[in-house]
């Protein structure tokens, strides 16, 4: 008999699998894909209402935040696909995105009014972007990005 768990080695004599680096990866994944469609979405959604809007073309005040949105939510997305697949740009995507996200914050804090609801928004949004950081740090999505196996979901 053999002191071994039988969960450490899949069936028919595979060699184990290694499991430490995917929920630091998964989460990572998640958090950045989660954000990039927020952002995509919330930016093509007022792309479109400053351009229904928009008096004769002349008042465009709101295409900036609404493509800057955009393309931070499609840099997030890529992002997390390359942390899906492994990819060693990942870290590197993930964090000018982040970056990008955290200056939007900041300014939107210092020109906006102030309000109990941008507070908070603001807060959450740091705090979410805090993990985001801590993720792409950490030794497991490290080990993920080193190894440059792709995630599976089985």
């Amino acid at each position: 008999m053999t002191d071994q768990n039988p969960h450490d080695h899949p069936p028919h004599g595979d060699a184990p699998l290694d499991h430490t680096a995917r929920p630091a990866a998964f989460g990572l994944v998640a958090m950045a894909a989660a954000f990039g469609m927020i952002g995509m979405a919330l930016g093509f959604a007022t792309l479109l209402g400053v351009t229904a809007t928009a008096s004769g073309g002349h008042d465009t005040t709101g295409y900036g935040p609404a493509v800057s949105s955009f393309v931070l939510g499609v840099l997030l997305v890529a992002g997390a696909v390359l942390v899906w697949r492994a990819h060693r740009a990942a870290r590197i995507v993930i964090w000018i995105g982040v970056t990008l996200l955290v200056v939007s914050s900041l300014i939107r804090m210092a020109v906006d009014s102030i309000t109990f609801m941008s507070v908070v928004g603001t807060v959450l949004s740091l705090v979410a972007l805090a993990a985001m950081v801590s993720l792409l740090y950490s030794d497991g999505v490290r080990e993920h990005l080193r190894r440059g196996q792709p995630l599976r979901l089985g």
